[in-house]
């Protein structure tokens, strides 16, 4: 499914040695990224998530999206105040890596399925071991991503020493993202001074190293266009595979 190059193998590696992060474009096969995008079209049930009072949220996106007017504008306020005081955001999501373990994700999304498999295969996860200098590297997690108009996340630094992460991807799969679109992962120094900015290509794979801070700019209103990735972090230890379902 991925077809990375010995090429931009090569150019990532260099750019790690010098930097913090890189990028692989062409990540997948090019029917394989055609069937990816078809099968986005088909997830079951989206996730808004967001939080509101120091609480996090997962919220049904389609019920969302048929909220009263008057409604919605109050919860998009409250939730703007919120990234006004701190670690803020508001993105619909598939969790692929929960639904893996779950046991369901074949079932509700094969091609998706097919993917995660791939994230986590010698295919994958060598050359990325490789180019990290990682080789303590033992799977990856993943979720599908989708940033409409309005959607953001706050500057973070991924950092969570329970998770052991070694990098976080990001690999874009909407084409003919425009810069003036916002969605742009932004890095950033610790007292918030731009250090670089990925716009959104499609079939790119953008990796950076863990702990950086980092943000996803918002998407300006009106925007159309989904911004749709598979995001999630290389990580290390033990990962206890699917569930099996009874019967």
């Amino acid at each position: 499914m991925f077809d990375l190059s010995a090429q931009s193998l090569a150019d990532a590696h260099e750019a790690l040695g010098q930097s913090t992060r890189c990028q692989l474009p062409q990540a997948l096969a090019a029917n394989a990224h055609a069937d990816v995008l078809q099968a986005v079209k088909f997830v079951p049930r989206w996730t808004l998530v967001t939080r509101l009072g120091d609480r996090h949220l997962d919220l049904d996106a389609a019920a969302m999206d048929a909220m009263p007017a008057a409604q919605r504008i109050e919860f998009d306020r409250r939730v703007k105040a919120g990234a006004a005081d701190g670690f803020q955001y508001l993105y619909e999501t598939y969790p692929l890596y929960d639904k893996w373990h779950g046991g369901v994700l074949t079932d509700e999304a094969p091609v998706l399925a097919d993917l995660y498999a791939a994230l986590n295969s010698p295919g994958f996860l060598d050359p990325m071991r490789e180019i990290l200098n990682a080789p303590e590297i033992s799977f990856a997690d993943a979720q599908l991503t989708r940033y409409r108009a309005g959607h953001f996340l706050t500057t973070h630094d991924d950092g969570n020493p329970g998770k052991n992460r070694v990098a976080a991807f990001v690999l874009t799969l909407s084409e003919d993202w425009q810069d003036d679109w916002g969605g742009v992962l932004q890095f950033e120094t610790a007292l918030g001074d731009v250090t670089g900015r990925f716009v959104p290509r499609g079939n790119t794979l953008s990796l950076f190293k863990v702990p950086q801070p980092h943000q996803v700019t918002p998407v300006a209103a009106g925007v159309q266009a989904h911004r749709v990735s598979v995001t999630g972090w290389l990580r290390t230890g033990d990962d206890p595979g699917p569930v099996s379902r009874p019967g």
